[in-house]
C-alpha cells in the first residue's frame, strides 16, 4: 500500500511540475520581463525605440509592392549570357583516327 501512495505522490509531483513549467512559469517570465522592460524605459527614456510608439499610433503598417521591388537587383547587373556550341566535327575527326 505504502508502494503505490509513494508512485501516485511522485506522478501528481511530476504532473503538477510539467503543468507548472507549460503554462504557469512562461506566463510569470513575461510578466517578470515586461515589468523590468517598463522599468528600464521609465529611467532611460532616451532608449526607447521608436517603432513602439508608432505601432502604438498607427497599428499594423503593410509595406508596398513598389519598395520590395527596388530591392531586387536588376538582371543587367547579373552578368552576361554566354551561348555554347557543340563539336561534333573535332568529336568525329578524333573517333575516324
Amino acid at each position: 500500500m505504502t508502494l503505490i501512495r509513494i508512485i501516485a505522490t511522485f506522478l501528481l509531483f511530476y504532473l503538477a511540475f510539467r503543468l507548472f513549467t507549460m503554462y504557469i512559469f512562461p506566463l510569470l517570465v513575461r510578466w517578470f520581463i515586461n515589468k523590468q522592460k517598463k522599468k528600464f524605459y521609465q529611467q532611460n527614456p532616451h532608449m526607447r525605440p521608436p517603432e513602439t510608439e508608432e505601432k502604438k499610433k498607427r497599428g499594423v503598417k503593410f509595406s508596398s509592392p513598389e519598395s520590395s521591388s527596388k530591392t531586387k537587383k536588376s538582371t543587367d547587373q547579373i552578368g552576361e549570357y554566354v551561348d555554347f556550341e557543340e563539336l561534333k566535327d573535332e568529336e568525329q575527326k578524333k573517333k575516324k583516327k
